[in-house]
């Protein structure tokens, strides 16, 4: 059992990246690390499943604002 909830915690803030943009959506990483998200052409199901794992999870947007600055400096993802 302590497996399977290993696996189903686990999160990889490059692979959401990629699911955000695959759905038609955007980020941005602006001043004083604000994470903006553009989500204007994605469909309300589509988003919802990209979004559902940030909700009350700090730790996951703190990574994804790593991952962006990571991507920003030319490192990978």
């Amino acid at each position: 059992m302590a497996t399977v909830l290993k696996h189903l915690d686990t999160f990889d803030p490059a692979a959401w990246l990629a699911a955000m943009t695959q759905i038609g959506g955007g980020y941005a990483l602006m001043s004083g690390r604000r994470l903006a998200l553009m989500v204007d052409d994605c469909h309300p199901e589509d988003l919802t499943t990209v979004i559902t794992p940030l909700i009350g999870r700090p730790d996951r947007q703190e990574a994804i604002k790593a991952a962006i600055e990571r991507k920003q400096l030319g490192a990978v993802a």
